[in-house]
């Protein structure tokens, strides 16, 4: 038994040597993998190259950064812009597309304008108060009050009401888009997959971006106004109410189609019922895109408390641009705090129904 035992001990010596030898690579790769070293690479790399580059000095064989492709790109946008401009009064494009359009638009900014002007002003601030106490309560009213006070007291009613009339234009428009196409996309992957991308370029491009373009379809005044600022506030509505039809609960969504629902009756009956006051948090997101972007849009013509603002500061009147400014900051307030409310079901109605 003593022969069979002792040649056991030295075996045990590599095995326990062995982890020992093992922990030096384990030890150095994780320091490789970590974040700090990794950065003080990279650091070390860009700055090596940096001063290689300044020893070195310029390359003649390099030359400047290739600008073919956007040269290129700046010639085709060109003759586009000259197309537009040489048959704008001969293509069927406008003369049965965009100039309708243009008119249609036109008109129904001009009847919500004249509208508001013949219920005078008592009229706008009644309605307006029955308005915000049975959508959002009576605690909401004093704010809408006090934006009418200031609206009427700085001279500056008929512009609030012409961009109040170009608000509603706009959002309506942009909520009869949106809204559609986000239960599409709340109800299909795929639909959501593709859209997002044409969603992503809507919000990243610049507001002023999307005034050109407009104002070459559409001309210079009201209607390429309520395009530009039903395209700029389109995208909050379609992906809140995507997140809304989608965060409906499965398991009311799974009775209700096992009871024999049809996909109609699905969607009026259970989805967007239960939705409802996410999709309310969209159309305020969508209205206050559409606030921002009017006043953006008075340099195109669209009139109102933007167009008070610009040519004050044109003429560097601060006052003028002071109290302009006030007016629109409350008309944004109100309009939030009126489409918040409601959203919540503060208003004196939520109750029925």
């Amino acid at each position: 038994m003593s022969a069979t035992s002792a040649p056991t001990a030295p075996a045990s010596a590599p095995s326990a040597a062995a982890p020992l030898r093992g922990t030096r690579p384990a030890g150095a790769a994780a320091l490789v993998r970590s974040r700090p070293v990794q950065a003080l690479a990279v650091a070390a790399v860009l700055l090596a190259g940096f001063a290689l580059s300044r020893a070195l000095g310029p390359s003649a064989w390099l030359g400047p950064f290739p600008d073919t492709a956007g040269q290129w790109l700046i010639a085709r946008l060109d003759g586009v812009y000259a197309w537009i401009v040489a048959n704008r009064n001969t293509s069927p494009l406008f003369l049965y597309g965009f100039n309708y359009i243009s008119v249609g638009l036109g008109s129904a900014v001009v009847l919500v304008n004249q509208a508001l002007t013949l219920l005078t002003w008592p009229g706008v601030v009644v309605l307006g108060t029955l308005a915000t106490w049975r959508a959002a309560g009576w605690r909401t009213v004093p704010v809408v009050l006090a934006a009418f006070a200031v609206f009427g007291l700085a001279g500056l009613w008929a512009e609030a009401m012409t961009t109040l009339a170009l608000i509603i234009t706009s959002v309506l428009i942009a909520l009869v888009i949106g809204v559609p196409l986000g239960i599409l996309a709340g109800r299909s992957d795929g639909f959501d997959r593709l859209l997002r991308p044409v969603l992503d370029f809507m919000q990243i491009m610049p507001a002023f971006a999307y005034l050109m373009p407009m104002v070459l379809l559409f001309g210079i005044g009201n209607p390429s106004a309520a395009v530009a600022t039903a395209v700029y506030a389109i995208p909050p509505a379609v992906r809140i109410t995507a997140l809304a039809i989608r965060e409906v609960d499965p398991g009311a969504v799974e009775a209700t189609t096992s009871l024999g629902s049809t996909p109609w009756q699905l969607l009026t009956k259970v989805q967007l019922p239960l939705a409802r006051r996410t999709i309310l948090l969209g159309i305020n997101q969508t209205i206050m895109l559409a606030v921002s972007m009017v006043v953006i849009a008075s340099v195109i013509g669209a009139g109102g408390l933007g167009d008070a603002i610009y040519q004050a500061l044109s003429k560097v009147n601060v006052g003028q641009a002071v109290e302009a400014g006030t007016a629109i900051v409350l008309l944004a307030i109100a309009l939030d705090r009126v489409t918040g409310a409601a959203g919540n079901g503060e208003g004196a109605g939520a109750g029925r129904g």
